[in-house]
C-alpha cells in the first residue's frame, strides 16, 4: 500500500522534472538525485511507522529544493511552464497530508501557516488557518498569529480584535491573550492619532509635567517625516479615516477606555497576580507619548498597589512611570529624572525583594547614560545612579546576571574613570559560573586592554 502511493506521487512529479532537465535548469544526475531522494521519503511517509518528524524532514528537502530551483531560474533567465513551476503548490500539498495525518501536532500547523504566510498564498493561509483555530480553539499562539496575518498582512485592524476576543472566548486565562489583546488597542489609538496629525486636525499639548512641546499630533511624538513613512499601512488602513475625523476628547476609544476595560476584564479572570499587572504595564508603557497614556499606566499602578504594595513589580513601575515617553534632551526630563531618583529611594526602603527593582532601575539609567544625544550632566547623573544601585545590589546580594550585564554595557558605552571591570565581572562569573554571556564578557576583559 506504502508503495503503490509513493509511485502514484512519485509519477505525478514526473512531468515537472522532465521540464526542469528539458530547461537545463538541473542536470540529468541531480534529477537522478531528486527522484532517489523523493522516493526514499515518500517510501516512508506512506508507512506504518511514519511520524511528524518524517514530514518535516522531507518538507526541508522540498523547501530547499525549490529555493534552488528558484535561483537558477533568474540566473538563466528561463521561462517554465506551469507544472515545471509547481515547487510551491507541491510544498503545500505535503503539508496538507501532513496536517491531515498529525492533525495535533502544532509545529506541523505553524510551519504550515508560517510558510503560506512567507509566500503570500492568502487562500491556502486563510484555509489552514481555519483549520488550525477549529482544531485547537484553546492555543493561544494561533488566535495571535491569525489576528497578526489579518493586521499586519491585510490591514484590518477589526479582522485582527475579531480573533483576539474569539479566541478569549476559549482562553479565558490565558494571559498572552489579553496582554496581546490590549497591545491591539493601543496600536489601534496610536494610528488613528498618527492619522489626525497627518490631517492637521489636533495642534501642540503640554506635558503634565509642566513643559510646553510642539507634537506633531498632540499625543504622539513624530520625527520630522510624515508618519506614513513610519507606518506604510497607514496609506492603506482606510478603517482608521473615520476615526481620525472624530473627537477624541468625545471618543471613549481613543481616550483609552477599550485598553482600561480590557485590563479590568483580564484581572477579574486573573486576580491578584502582579507579574500579570507588570506584563500590562511594559505593553502600555510603549504608548506613553499618547494623550492617555499616563492615565493608563496610573490606572496599571492603582490596581498593583492595592494588590501588592511592596512587590518589586509595583514599585518597579512607580520609579518608571516619569521616565515613560520622556525625552531626554527636553527641558523638562531633569524634573522628571528627579522624581524617578527619589521614587527609587523611597521604593528600596520598602521593597519585599530588591533584585527586580534593582534590575528595573540600573537598566534605566544604563539607556538613558548610553544614549548619544544626552546632554552630559545627565549622563553624568544617569551613569552615578547605576553605579551606585549597582554596587548597593551587589553588597546587599541582591545582585542578578542582568545587573551585572547592564553594568558591562555602562562600562562598554561610556568612559568611567576608578571602575574595576576586571574583577567586577569576575565576581559575576563566580556567582554565576553557568552565565554564557557573563562568562564571555569577562574573558574579553582579561585581554591586555580590558575591553569588554
Amino acid at each position: 500500500m506504502a508503495a503503490d502511493k509513493a509511485r502514484l506521487y512519485m509519477e505525478q512529479s514526473l512531468p515537472e522534472l522532465q521540464e526542469l532537465k528539458k530547461k537545463k535548469i538541473f542536470t540529468e544526475k541531480e534529477i537522478s538525485d531528486v527522484i532517489k531522494k523523493r522516493n526514499q521519503f515518500e517510501l516512508r511517509v506512506n508507512a506504518s511507522g511514519c511520524n511528524a518528524q518524517d514530514y518535516i524532514r522531507y518538507l526541508e528537502f522540498e523547501i530547499n529544493l525549490d529555493q534552488l530551483r528558484k535561483k537558477r531560474v533568474k540566473r538563466l533567465g528561463v521561462k517554465l511552464n506551469r507544472n515545471a513551476g509547481s515547487g510551491q503548490r507541491r510544498i503545500f500539498f505535503i503539508m496538507d497530508r501532513a496536517t491531515q495525518k498529525f492533525y495535533g501536532d502544532q509545529a506541523l500547523w505553524m510551519q504550515y501557516i508560517e510558510y503560506a504566510r512567507k509566500e503570500k498564498a492568502g487562500k491556502i493561509l486563510n484555509k489552514a488557518l481555519m483549520n488550525v483555530l477549529r482544531l485547537h480553539p484553546t492555543e493561544s499562539q494561533f488566535w495571535i498569529f491569525a489576528a497578526s496575518c489579518a493586521i499586519e498582512d491585510n490591514m484590518d485592524i477589526t479582522e485582527g480584535r475579531s480573533y483576539l476576543q474569539r479566541g478569549l472566548r476559549f482562553n479565558k486565562a490565558s494571559r498572552v491573550l489579553w496582554v496581546e489583546y490590549a497591545k491591539l488597542e493601543m496600536v489601534f489609538v496610536a494610528k488613528v492619532l498618527a492619522r489626525r496629525a497627518l490631517l492637521g486636525i489636533d495642534g501642540p499639548t503640554v506635558d503634565e509635567y509642566g513643559a510646553g512641546e510642539e507634537d506633531g499630533d498632540g499625543n504622539i511624538r513624530l520625527p520630522q517625516i510624515s508618519a506614513e513613512d513610519i507606518d506604510p499601512s497607514l496609506k492603506k488602513d482606510h478603517s482608521l479615516d473615520t476615526a481620525a475625523l472624530e473627537d477624541v476628547e468625545a471618543n471613549p476609544a481613543l481616550n483609552g477606555a477599550v485598553a482600561l476595560a480590557i485590563f479590568d476584564s483580564a484581572v477579574r479572570e486573573i486576580p491578584d497576580d502582579v507579574k500579570f499587572a507588570e506584563d500590562f504595564f511594559s505593553v502600555f508603557a510603549q504608548f506613553g507619548h499618547l494623550r492617555c497614556g499616563v492615565k493608563i499606566l496610573e490606572h496599571v499602578i492603582a490596581y498593583s498597589q492595592e494588590i501588592a504594595p511592596t512587590a518589586p513589580q509595583t514599585l518597579s513601575m512607580c520609579v518608571r512611570l516619569p521616565l515613560l515617553g520622556a525625552d531626554p534632551t527636553e527641558p523638562i526630563f531633569p524634573s522628571r529624572l528627579r522624581a524617578a531618583i527619589s521614587g527609587m529611594a523611597e521604593a528600596v526602603k520598602i521593597a519585599r525583594a530588591k533584585a527586580p527593582l534593582y534590575a528595573s532601575f540600573v537598566k534605566s539609567m544604563v539607556c538613558i547614560a548610553t544614549l548619544q544625544e544626552v546632554d552630559s550632566d545627565i549622563r553624568k547623573i544617569t551613569t552615578s545612579m547605576a553605579l551606585k544601585y549597582f554596587r548597593q545590589a551587589e553588597e546587599q546580594g541582591e545582585i542578578t546576571p542582568e545587573i551585572y550585564l547592564y553594568f558591562a554595557e555602562l562600562c562598554e558605552k561610556s568612559n568611567i574613570n576608578g571602575v574595576d571591570i576586571k574583577g567586577t565581572l569576575e565576581r559575576g562569573v563566580s556567582k554565576y559560573p553557568n552565565h554564557d554571556r557573563l562568562q564571555v564578557l569577562a574573558s574579553r576583559s582579561r585581554s591586555p586592554k580590558g575591553a569588554i
